[in-house]
């Protein structure tokens, strides 16, 4: 009998050092796959990170967080921008979504430990970090409602009396409400049926009984009646918003989608921080754009004209319209971004604001840092001092713009003493009101002491030209003293020499 119970402890011990070798093989692939995913991501996509966090928006205040009960899941979305307020550091930003998926992998791990004792679908814990950080790689607030389903989930487990079941399950509804959407709620209600009730001694039951089946139609009553309820208190939100969303996008890490948007972001991001070299040359912008990329033409032909080189170098692009020039007449999350950069090229800081402005309205939380901040510029260059103040105020209750601020007010007792009332900062007309080159036209006669003014008659000339309009052409040369002189820019000289 002795020998038994010694031969029993000692096949218990070494399963447990099994058990244990197991977890610390899975472990360790774990860190490997999320090192691998962190160091990817960064190389390969900085400016998608860069650009969450200036389309994100938090502020610790009363009303944000009243906007994020209107939002559901309130209390992930509000953890969600949260987050995303130290996006701007790349690392920091991978790291954070590293985090986020090794934490998921932990918890898959533990819960499926919790159900089985086979080891081989203990392996089954890394699918969702693998999954999530493939198909939805950028979605923070997902992966975040992953977390909390399974830590719902881990709860419920340790959970070993029935009646405290059958609590649970039905409390989770309205406080997982606050956690995950609807469909997300709904399978972690699938996941407390399908897990076993422990008997009295330990066992675990997994056959569904007639109380469980209960516990389950309750839930499922309650999930259905949550949903209602709280649509009445936010009525403005339409309930089939909060009822059949996921909450996130599918989307191949691999896939053209994302190389694409980290090709516009990156334009973005570089002609903000007035990089036109890099941009044209070291990231082959001005290639792309003699390849036909619509997308790289503006950025390219904006670049030149940041540069002054867009009379020498306009015949090096395929440009057959004037509205290539930027985005006429549109508002969305490419145009507005590049709009706002074209007028902020030109010195025309009112339109660059309004551009501004119209794309934090797209955002998720109607307003974003990257606004905020420009708006802040805006209202400074123009003289603006109490609008600036107040933006400074709004980011003041962020958590990671110390730094903007106190440079800002530096940069705006400066100006105020500098500050030449006399100057125009504003156009005389609805922009886009007429056709561009008259528009370009008006702007410079209008902006007459402006260190821009070139670049708008540039543009005024340039868009004759594609128009093959000589006599126009002629007239916008000679209307202006640029020229006066001085040798045509190579473009100016080809073009007329063709009509002689």
């Amino acid at each position: 009998m002795e020998q038994k119970k010694h031969k029993h402890f000692r096949t218990t011990n070494s399963s447990s050092k099994g058990g244990g070798r197991e977890g610390a093989i899975y472990y360790s692939v774990l860190v490997v796959l999320m090192l691998i995913f962190g160091i990817y991501t960064a190389t390969k996509f900085p400016y998608t990170y860069i650009t969450m966090e200036g389309d994100n928006f938090w502020v610790l205040t009363w009303d944000f967080w009243k906007l994020k009960l209107a939002t559901l899941p309130a209390i992930t979305m509000w953890l969600n921008d949260y987050l995303m307020q130290y996006y701007a550091s790349v690392p920091v930003a991978a790291c954070i979504q590293t985090l986020t998926l090794g934490i998921i992998g932990v918890l898959a791990h533990t819960v499926l430990k919790r159900l089985s004792v086979r080891k081989w679908l203990y392996w089954l814990g890394l699918l969702p970090s693998v999954i999530l950080g493939f198909y939805c790689t950028f979605c923070l607030s997902f992966q975040l409602q992953w977390i909390f389903l399974l830590l719902l989930v881990l709860v419920f487990l340790s959970i070993r009396n029935f009646k405290g079941q059958v609590l649970f399950s039905l409390l989770c509804v309205p406080v997982g409400f606050l956690l995950m959407t609807t469909p997300m709620l709904a399978v972690l209600l699938l996941i407390l049926f399908l897990s076993p009730q422990y008997r009295p001694n330990g066992e675990k039951v997994w056959k569904p009984s007639l109380g469980k089946v209960g516990m389950g139609l309750l839930s499922l009553l309650f999930l259905g009646i949550t949903p209602k309820i709280y649509s009445q208190q936010v009525a403005f939100i339409p309930f089939e918003e909060r009822y059949n969303k996921w909450g996130t996008y599918f989307d191949p890490l691999t896939s053209v989608y994302s190389h694409d948007g980290e090709y516009i972001k990156k334009c973005v991001c570089m002609a903000n921080d007035n990089r036109w070299e890099d941009l044209l040359y070291k990231e082959h912008i001005k290639s792309d754009a003699q390849r036909g990329n619509g997308t790289a033409l503006r950025y390219a032909l904006l670049a030149e004209s940041a540069l002054g080189t867009l009379p020498e170098n306009l015949l090096d692009y395929p440009i057959n319209d004037e509205n290539l020039f930027l985005y006429p007449h549109l508002s969305n999350r490419v145009a507005s971004p590049f709009n706002r950069l074209f007028y902020l090229n030109l010195g025309v800081y009112d339109e660059a604001f309004h551009h501004a402005q119209e794309y934090s309205l797209l955002m998720a939380n109607g307003n974003s840092f990257s606004s905020i901040r420009q708006l802040t510029d805006y209202s400074i260059e123009e003289g603006e001092w109490d609008i600036a103040e107040k933006f400074l105020t709004v980011l003041s209750r962020s958590s990671c713009h110390k730094d903007f601020i106190r440079e800002r007010r530096a940069t705006m007792e400066k100006a105020k003493k500098s500050f030449n009332k006399n100057i125009a900062l504003r156009a005389d007309n609805f922009v886009g009101g007429y056709s561009f080159p008259v528009e370009m036209l008006r702007l410079a006669r209008y902006y007459k002491d402006s260190l821009d003014r070139k670049k708008m008659i540039d543009y005024a000339i340039c868009a004759y030209i594609i128009r093959g309009d000589y006599n126009s052409f002629m007239i916008a040369v000679n209307a202006f003293d640029i020229y006066k002189d001085k040798e045509l820019p190579k473009a100016y000289r080809i073009f007329a020499q063709n009509f002689k």
